[in-house]
């Protein structure tokens, strides 16, 4: 025979034997990928049955019609879709295409030799084979991955959807009990509640506290722009980059409302203030009080610090003096003035406002002045 009429017979032949090499398949890839073990055979077998038949095809005829390639990339794509939904990784599909196309190349090999096919021939069509393959897989792989791309993303927003509600306790008790199961809470067990936000977006939020998220997928979604949802513990008060973050008391899921609601507005004094780390509203004193009460910031302003808007020395010295602690020397050392000078500008500074530097309530209300200052330059 000829090289062409060898090939030809080869096909022909292995056409004919086309179940059997299935069989061969199948039991195959079951033996090698432990992902596939779960999978019954009758769902396996047609996808094989597809794909090695196509091979067979191809081998018959190279330069097929366009109607029969694309139906050999839907079935690619179905296959891919299948596995995917069944859990079972990418890789694997690729190793279970790759273990069908060496057993149809080793078959149709054997029978070529049996048919004294030029083996010039056959390596040039090997090449073309793997080629046709590569195709094969890559659209299987493309199909896998928009799958798992898709069911990532519905997760997300389920996962989404449920923390929302758990934290604005949209929830009833027997709902929530049976949601937090899925997404891996423990409902008996204590989490923090947190609601963060940072200069470089919702990632750095998330990749700052990636150690302090339970060892679950992270119970988080956006809220507003701001990172919010469960912590297994609180955070270090310091957090890598120029993140923000507000704490509330250990609770568990059922009890979270109050305690996001405490997180929330630490998280929004904290930011006001310009400032970074972790904190709950115990950490932050006064501040949440002069955040929320404009109308008392702004008559304690007027009271103590309009008076010396344009005397920024004395206004500078009050604050030095105030924040070293109310040591007289210190203050003037931090200052570059005699403490006679720093004396004289206090002395001035009760005598434009009335205020006695020496009286603890004055000393807290001028206190507040400044906070609210902070907050409205």
């Amino acid at each position: 025979m000829d090289r062409s009429t060898a090939v030809a017979a080869t096909v022909a032949s292995l056409q004919h034997e086309a179940e059997a090499v299935v069989d061969v398949v199948v039991d195959r890839i079951v033996e090698e990928i432990p992902s596939y073990a779960a999978v019954p055979r009758e769902r396996l077998r047609p996808g094989v049955a597809a794909s090695v038949h196509d091979g067979i095809g191809f081998l018959f005829d190279e330069d097929r019609a366009g109607d029969d390639a694309s139906m050999v990339a839907a079935e690619a794509a179905a296959v891919g879709a299948d596995r995917a939904g069944r859990g079972i990784p990418v890789e694997d599909v690729l190793h279970a295409y790759r273990i069908g196309v060496r057993t149809v190349w080793e078959c149709f090999a054997a029978e070529a030799k049996r048919n004294a096919a030029d083996p010039g021939e056959i390596l040039a069509l090997a090449e073309r084979v793997w080629e046709w393959a590569d195709g094969v897989m890559v659209r299987a792989a493309r199909e896998h991955r928009r799958v798992d791309l898709e069911a990532a993303l519905d997760a997300q927003q389920r996962r989404g959807a449920f923390i929302r509600a758990l934290l604005s306790g949209t929830l009833d008790r027997a709902g929530l009990h049976l949601q937090a199961a899925a997404f891996g809470l423990d409902p008996d067990r204590e989490y923090v509640p947190f609601r963060a936000r940072g200069g470089a977006g919702a990632r750095s939020v998330v990749a700052a506290l990636v150690p302090y998220f339970p060892h679950t997928s992270p119970p988080v979604t956006l809220l507003d722009g701001d990172v919010a949802g469960l912590l297994a513990r609180r955070p270090r008060p310091r957090l890598r980059g120029d993140v923000v973050v507000g704490v509330g008391p250990s609770t568990r899921p059922a009890e979270a409302v109050g305690a996001f609601a405490r997180a929330t507005r630490a998280l929004d004094t904290a930011a006001r203030f310009g400032m970074n780390g972790v904190y709950d509203l115990a950490d932050l004193g006064l501040h949440p009080a002069v955040a929320a009460e404009n109308e008392i910031g702004t008559i304690l302003y007027e009271r103590y610090l309009a008076p010396v808007r344009d005397l920024p020395d004395i206004e500078r010295t009050v604050v030095t003096y105030l924040k070293g602690g109310m040591h007289v020397e210190d203050a003037a050392r931090t200052l570059f003035v005699h403490p006679n000078t720093l004396r004289n500008r206090l002395r001035r500074f009760e005598e434009l406002t009335g205020a006695d530097l020496r009286d603890h309530s004055t000393l807290a209300e001028l206190w507040w002045a400044l906070a609210h200052q902070r907050l409205v330059e």
